[in-house]
Formats: C-alpha cells, structure tokens, sequence
C-alpha cells in the first residue's frame, strides 16, 4: 500500500512590489540579465503582512508601509511538488512609496531599476516571477478588484 505524501510548507514570501509616486514598479537586478522584485523569506510561523512589514523596515527604512488594497496569493500544489519535495507560499503586496523612498531604493545598487507600466508591458519576460506585471498593471490601471487574487 503507497503511503501518502504531504510535502511540507518550506518555503514561505512576501514579494514586495514597490510603486512609486509616478507609478514605476522598483526591481531588482537579477542573475541571468532579469529583474526581480523584492522579497522577505519568512519563517513558518511569522504573518505575511507582518513580516513584509518587518522587511521593509531594515531593508528600505520604510517604516509606515502603504499596502495597496489588492495581493497576489500564490500556493504551489502537491503535485507541482514532486521534484522539489516541499510546496511554497507566496503573498504578493503592493507597497506605495514616496518620491524619496523611491530615490533611495535607486541609490541603493546600480542594478536597481524603475520601470513604468509600458515598460513593464514590453519587456514582461524579463521580470520574474512571473505575472508581476499583470497584477501590478491591473492595479494601476484599476480593472483588478480589490482584495486577495489568486495567482496561479
């Protein structure tokens, strides 16, 4: 008799989707010549919205984050499982940030960068993860509603 399998959740994110004043998406220099966004590793019993909080606290000295009212909930299934042998949970936030705090996420790294959502459009296989630019251009253009969205 096969003995069932539950991977354990070993991998838990916040993806921190950071946007400006001018509505430009702050990213990451990656490896591979993409872009990713920033994010929080979290421990397996720390809250997302708490510890995305604490992130851009010693990360970005962003201490009163604006969180948007519209996240991204990401969950790998069991079986989307089986070469990694764990499942990974993800929330998605959108942050709005100042002029300054924008500046200062620029001036942290040459290999950070601010694209604005027609730049996002274009160059989308750039940015990872995947479906970044989706939310983030449903967001800005206003035809995602509200509240969590599932993102698979």
């Amino acid at each position: 008799m096969a003995a069932s399998h539950a991977p354990s959740i070993a991998d838990r994110r916040a993806l921190l989707l950071l946007l400006d004043d001018q509505d430009r998406l702050m990213l990451c220099g990656g490896c591979c010549g993409g872009r990713t966004v920033p994010q929080a590793l979290l421990s397996a019993d720390a809250d997302f919205k708490d510890g995305a909080t604490q992130h851009l606290a010693e990360r970005f000295h962003i201490t009163n984050p604006n969180f948007g009212t519209l996240y991204g909930v990401h969950e790998t299934r069991e079986s989307d499982c089986w070469e990694h042998d764990h499942q990974t949970v993800s929330h998605v936030f959108i942050v709005r940030i100042s002029a300054e705090e924008s500046d200062s996420f620029q001036a942290m790294s040459p290999s950070h960068a601010r694209w604005r959502i027609d730049e996002l459009k274009t160059r989308h296989r750039d940015i990872s993860p995947e479906g970044v630019t989706l939310l983030i251009t449903g967001y800005v253009e206003g035809w995602l509603p509200d509240g969590p969205i599932s993102l698979y």
